[in-house]
């Protein structure tokens, strides 16, 4: 490293994640993002301010098999334009000929059903062969002279500028969220010298790019815990479980050897809302579907309905979903804590063991591949989105069944492997939250002027700002592309995003 980057590195504090929620955990801040005070050399700028062309809409077609192809809107990534994601259109390519995508060309979503989706933006690099974009996104192209697309790409994921989009993003009549134009134009963003831009995002790619794969292992840890879950499970069947017996001493049978009833539940008047703690409840499918019983996802009996009791849950009762979708029907669960006053729904059925059979065994036989296989098979229904198992086939289902002592030690080993998946998920969950934070940070950072030095011979940002107005004039003036709404107040000397929090080192 040489010296002058060594001078550079020293005089960089730690990064710290801000004492902030994640966008994702949000619904609303209630706060107005102000400007603070810059360096020299930098300037607040309109998005309006550096476009060199007008903000464009792309045009959307009915979908064919052998037209022209344009992007769909899931193609706008966080890593940038994904150019596999499209379809091709009833059109030809000199009608789609004013919408293609140029390298360099940032697309941003004009609409979404989701608040936090709504607005997001990509980056097109290397664009591999001719292809539109939709009207459900917008075109912006900044002028190369004040900004460089890349520094666009990085301010756009930033706390600042989600902020601005969520907050003034409009509802539809079908509550959707959209954003226009004059949204676009009015975005505000703290703008250094071109020249510093570049440092800026080499610095930023630099980290970012550690960042990501970080993110990405995390990511791969989370989408495996259900795996693992399901592995674990698996010995229930297959015997490799310590202390117990060989295979040899199991025998092959079916659910209905060890099952002595199924009771099923009734389907009752009910509000859409949950039950009062004096009212009685029914559970909905949705309390079997993940695994773990949840007493919550219930619906309230109407007054005056006639109960039986009988149909009332109990702690340590084996309930299956008879019928869901083609995913979770036969879904079962062993419940634990249950709120008093909960009944079986026509669609759960309540399985009571024989004497001598252990339910902390046949819960994990249920839920294991070998099953949900058998089950999926013998399923009935025309929709995917709601299948049904009867008793009768719940009863025929083939299981391979231990001794009584083999089935409780089986259920206490698998029991303690699931709690210490449960106990990694939560060591993994928190680092993603924290890398988001951290992701946060770095960028405040980057758009306050404290990651990268600034150098006094850049050429400032309002000289750049001028030449180009200048040639505008000369050019006989350009046309705003869109309305403009009054400019924010002036700038306040600190920043609202500065707030202090759990420091995470991020070495620089």
């Amino acid at each position: 490293m040489t010296g002058s980057a060594q001078a550079e590195e020293a005089s960089i504090a730690p990064i710290t994640a801000r004492d902030a929620p994640l966008l994702s955990e949000r619904t609303e801040w209630g706060v107005d993002v102000g400007e603070w005070a810059l360096p020299a050399g930098w300037a607040w700028v309109c998005l309006a301010d550096v476009l060199g062309e007008p903000l464009f809409n792309g045009r959307s077609v009915r979908t064919t098999a052998d037209g022209f192809p344009l992007l769909r809107l899931t193609a706008l990534k966080r890593g940038g334009v994904d150019f596999s994601d499209q379809k091709n259109g009833a059109w030809t390519k000199d009608q789609a000929a004013p919408f293609l995508v140029s390298d360099g060309d940032f697309l941003v979503s004009r609409g979404n059903g989701s608040r936090k989706l709504i607005g997001r933006g990509a980056l097109a690099r290397h664009v591999p062969s001719p292809v539109a974009f939709p009207s459900t996104m917008i075109r912006v192209r900044v002028h190369p002279e004040v900004m460089i697309s890349e520094y666009l790409t990085n301010i756009w994921d930033s706390l600042l500028v989600r902020l601005q989009i969520e907050k003034a993003a409009r509802t539809t009549a079908h509550h959707a969220y959209t954003i226009s134009h004059d949204i676009l134009a009015d975005i505000r963003i703290p703008l250094p010298p071109i020249a510093e831009q570049r440092r800026i995002v080499e610095k930023l790619q630099h980290h970012l790019t550690r960042l990501d794969s970080g993110q990405c292992s995390l990511q791969r840890g989370i989408s495996l815990i259900p795996e693992l879950r399901s592995a674990v499970r698996n010995t229930a069947i297959s015997g490799r479980v310590p202390s117990t017996s060989t295979l040899n001493h199991w025998r092959w049978g079916h659910l209905g050897d060890v099952i002595a009833r199924i009771e099923a539940g009734r389907s009752l008047p009910c509000e859409s809302r949950p039950a009062k703690e004096n009212e009685w409840g029914i559970i909905k499918a949705s309390a079997m579907t993940w695994g773990n019983f949840n007493n919550d996802e219930h619906k309230a009996v109407q007054a005056g309905t006639k109960i039986d009791p009988r149909h009332e849950i109990n702690q340590n009762d084996l309930l299956i979903s008879r019928a869901n979708t083609s995913t979770h029907v036969g879904a079962s669960v062993l419940v634990g804590e249950c709120r008093p006053r909960l009944l079986l729904s026509d669609k759960s059925l309540r399985l009571v063991p024989k004497e001598g059979i252990a339910k902390t065994w046949l819960i994990h036989i249920l839920s294991s591949s070998y099953v949900r296989r058998q089950i999926s098979s013998m399923a009935t229904g025309t929709l995917e989105s709601m299948r049904n198992i009867t008793q009768q086939n719940l009863m025929r289902i083939k299981i391979p069944i231990p001794s009584h002592e083999e089935q409780l030690v089986i259920g206490d080993a698998i029991k303690a492997e699931l709690k210490r998946i449960d106990r990694l998920a939560e060591r993994i969950e928190p680092l993603r939250f924290q890398s988001e934070h951290l992701r946060e940070s770095l960028l405040t950072r980057a758009f306050e002027g404290r990651l990268v030095r600034q150098d006094p011979a850049d050429e400032p940002v309002s000289a750049a700002l001028a030449r180009i107005r200048a040639e505008r004039e000369t050019q006989g003036g350009r046309k705003e592309s869109t309305p403009r709404r009054p400019r924010r107040p002036a700038p306040s000397s600190s920043s609202p995003l500065a707030r202090t929090a759990v420091q995470l080192e991020f070495e620089l």
